[in-house]
């Protein structure tokens, strides 16, 4: 049988009220939709390569949580000897005190020393703060001071590697320099004297097992640099090689069972058992500006030739050694620094920002003097007098430091 519309008895009688939304209701609904839209419009645009996710996602959740209002962060300029970069977090180095604030300008921990010569070493999370010609050192992450301690010798370096285990270069008993590698359990699980030379950097491979040391030394009134491999379950090195009339400023563990050593005339890649180091970079001392390593092995160094005409570059390094990106710059370079996904060229009043690639990606306008940057992935730390600001590290701006 078949129904007509108008049969059926739909039981409405009449008109009535629709309820409407509180204003505390619609309110929380305006609010929750605008919020959509913000993470819809982040993740369109980041599909499209216009903005990154992670950045716009930063500066998000710092405009909702207000999180630069601990910016700037006060710091004593006559008594601060170094700041750096611990993880997302500071750490400042002072001549009676080590603070540590998080990436939102909370003091998280501090903790006083009573070193002499205090001395700062960062690896990523983890830092060594030791004094230079004595014995007392410290082991630090962002949470807290892990150990505090004395070496039997006196510390000429440390490193601190991501394993746990720590090493500690000093002079020695009956030689001029030793190696001595702890476990987390500050258990001594190996030693290595060196008879003639300094040590002048240590390395630490991530896994625990390798330490690479580079010792300086002279020879007939020219300086040098030799490299060590080391496994700790061996006493001899797997290899060692010497560089003339080169001085090591850092060496690190770029990628597996590989090291590279940055001197002011060159870049080495040194790996294990190899017969011969093969040289990445070869430039003059005189034209060395800068140099920095990411956690992913990713390295940078920044050149400067002057002349008739001024040729500066920073040059991009993958974890294996092989050329990655080359950046021409106009401008002088003070110094350049690598994170995961930028590399960050500070300049006279201007920090210049590039992806991995070499393209440019932001550049913040410094209205004062910056003294040197700490940047991570989305915030660029600035150090001026008597202060830490911070910015954005993806997008154009302007940073004021002027007071």
């Amino acid at each position: 049988m078949k129904i007509k519309a108008k049969d059926v008895n739909s039981g409405y009688e009449g008109y009535s009220r629709v309820p409407r939304f509180s204003k505390k209701t619609r309110a929380k609904i305006i609010i929750a939709a605008a919020l959509i839209l913000v993470f819809v419009s982040v993740y369109v645009l980041s599909l499209f390569g216009v903005v990154p996710l992670s950045a716009l996602k930063a500066k998000v959740i710092s405009n909702i949580t207000h999180d630069n209002e601990n910016f700037p962060v006060s710091i004593n300029t006559d008594s601060t000897l170094r700041t750096d970069n611990l993880g997302d977090s500071i750490v400042i180095l002072t001549t009676n005190n080590v603070f540590v604030y998080s990436q939102r300008g909370v003091l998280t921990y501090s903790q006083t020393h009573t070193f002499a010569s205090p001395a700062l070493s960062v690896n990523g999370d983890k830092a060594v703060v030791f004094d230079r010609g004595e014995k007392g050192f410290m082991l630090l992450n962002e949470k807290k001071v892990v150990y505090s301690g004395n070496s039997e010798y006196d510390i000429i370096c440390a490193e601190y590697g991501e394993d746990g285990n720590y090493a500690l270069g000093t002079h020695g008993k009956s030689s001029t320099s030793m190696l001595s590698v702890y476990s987390n359990s500050h258990k001594l699980i190996f030693n290595w004297t060196c008879d003639y030379e300094h040590i002048a950097s240590i390395a630490l491979s991530s896994d625990g097992e390798f330490a690479g040391v580079a010792v300086v030394g002279a020879d007939n009134g020219e300086l040098f640099t030799t490299v060590n491999y080391f496994g700790f379950e061996y006493n001899e090195p797997f290899n060692t090689h010497t560089v003339n009339g080169a001085v090591v400023l850092d060496l690190e563990y770029t990628a597996f069972n590989t090291l590279m050593m940055f001197t002011d005339n060159g870049v080495y890649r040194v790996e294990k058992g190899a017969e011969n180091p093969q040289k990445v970079a070869d430039y003059y001392s005189t034209e060395f500006v800068s140099c920095d390593v990411n956690s992913n092995g990713v390295s940078v160094v920044a050149l400067a030739m002057y002349g008739s005409t001024n040729d500066i570059n920073i040059n991009v390094y993958k974890s294996n050694g092989k050329e990655k990106a080359n950046i021409a710059l106009n401008i002088p370079v003070e110094s350049v620094s690598v994170t995961d996904k930028y590399i960050f060229a500070l300049a006279e009043n201007v920090i210049m920002v590039y992806n991995l690639s070499g393209k440019q990606v932001s550049e913040i306008k410094i209205q004062g003097d910056a003294y040197s940057i700490m940047p991570n992935d989305d915030f660029i730390y600035v150090v001026s007098l008597d202060k830490i600001s911070r910015c954005f590290s993806y997008g154009d701006s302007v940073l004021e430091l002027i007071i």
